[in-house]
């Protein structure tokens, strides 16, 4: 297996264990985050969710579109649904 590909889902596994995520779960963020990227009109709730479940803290999903964490969530919510 690719080492890189290894590293992301060992930290996606670790994200997902601290804030105490299963693979469905993950993997709903992930399409949640997809669907943001697409449709930013979704971003806002999208961000009140995770920022009232204490996910994500508002520095890392500011009101303006953070495209970055996005991308990563949704990365994470694919590799969640592979694990």
């Amino acid at each position: 297996m690719d080492p890189q590909l290894e590293q992301a889902q060992a930290a996606t596994q670790q994200f997902m264990q601290q804030y105490g995520l299963d693979a469905r779960t993950m993997a709903s963020i992930g399409q949640m985050a997809q669907e943001a990227i697409q449709d930013q009109s979704l971003y806002a709730l999208l961000r009140e969710q995770l920022l009232s479940a204490q996910i994500l803290t508002e520095k890392e999903l500011p009101e303006q579109v953070n495209y970055m964490t996005l991308a990563a969530l949704a990365t994470m919510g694919a590799l969640a649904g592979g694990a």
